[in-house]
């Protein structure tokens, strides 16, 4: 099942798997946001991607470096534990 969009913290942002960076969340547009991934498909990568930009759409205040720290490790543990995309 392909997932379209997401709801964070009351805000809908349309999901975008692609390739190229590793991903983006924008909130700038009101009825526009979005989350690229463009990290390698069913990566452990891709993972740590999709949980940093969602913490990003969940709370923008936060700065660039806990963001990184908490999506490696949360992906990290949920990739140990066998958590894929198929």
């Amino acid at each position: 099942m392909k997932v379209k969009s997401h709801t964070f913290n009351g805000r809908k942002y349309q999901i975008e798997l692609e390739q190229s960076l590793d991903g983006v969340c924008d909130q700038y547009k009101c009825n526009e946001r979005y989350i690229s991934v463009f990290a390698k498909h069913h990566s452990q990568n891709e993972l740590i991607t999709i949980i940093h930009e969602c913490l990003h759409a969940e709370n923008w205040t936060k700065k660039e470096e806990p963001i990184d720290r908490i999506s490696t490790e949360i992906g990290s543990l949920l990739w140990r534990l066998g958590y894929r995309r198929k």
